[in-house]
């Protein structure tokens, strides 16, 4: 660019500058006045900000992928673990004892009134639980004075004597459904074989399971352990 430069004693006239200035005869060229082709550039960032984009698209859609594998690789991880299990104290034919702890304080007893049975004791006032799932079809005081639990159902008849039980003959219990609590009501001893009526001793559960498929009393620590 012309730069002019006028001393002090100079005048410069702009009217007669621009009244000598031809401007019909100039003409701006767009296209000679800038460095660079203006409609190539326009196309070069189209080329570039597709190129992005497909780009993060491809990388995003990887993406989205991966995390979908994971998350269905998780609910697979999870259902394996939590996958539902009928357990084995659901069946009829299984049973537990009465107790989750418990010792046995006398062996196989009771020939002579037609049992098999064993007495065992967790402690005054344990919570009895039923060893089966069935129905209660009996509850009564024999002729001692014992009072008499009976629950069944097809392949077992379990009698308890002796606790302070809380159910009712009709009602349906689950295999471990509370039952009652450890009592020595009717006809206990204490260890010297006295009797423990009206005294604080003797707590345990009789216990006599009779299989029903077999028609026979069978011994309870073969079906619970001892």
């Amino acid at each position: 660019m012309a730069v002019n430069y006028y001393t002090q004693d100079e005048e410069w006239e702009a009217d007669d500058w621009y009244a000598s200035y031809d401007l019909n005869n100039y003409v701006e060229d767009v296209n000679t006045q800038l460095p660079f082709d203006v409609f190539a550039l326009i196309a070069a960032i189209l080329v570039i900000v597709g190129s992005i984009a497909a780009f993060d698209y491809v990388i995003g859609g990887s993406a989205d992928y991966d995390f979908a594998q994971s998350i269905s690789t998780d609910r697979d991880v999870e259902q394996e673990i939590t996958l539902p299990t009928v357990p084995v104290i659901n069946n009829p034919d299984s049973i537990i004892a009465p107790y989750d702890k418990y010792i046995v304080t006398q062996g196989v007893h009771g020939l002579s009134y037609g049992h098999m049975a064993i007495d065992i004791a967790a402690g005054k006032g344990a919570i009895i639980k039923s060893p089966i799932a069935g129905i209660v079809s009996d509850y009564y005081f024999d002729a001692i004075g014992n009072p008499t639990l009976v629950i069944e159902n097809e392949f077992y008849r379990v009698t308890l004597l002796h606790g302070n039980y809380t159910v009712k003959v009709g009602d349906k219990l689950n295999i471990g459904s509370p039952v009652g609590t450890e009592g020595n009501l009717g006809n206990t001893r204490d260890m010297q074989g006295r009797s423990c009526r009206d005294r604080d001793c003797g707590y345990h559960t009789h216990l006599n399971v009779f299989d029903i498929q077999a028609g026979t009393n069978i011994n309870p620590l073969d079906l619970i352990g001892s």
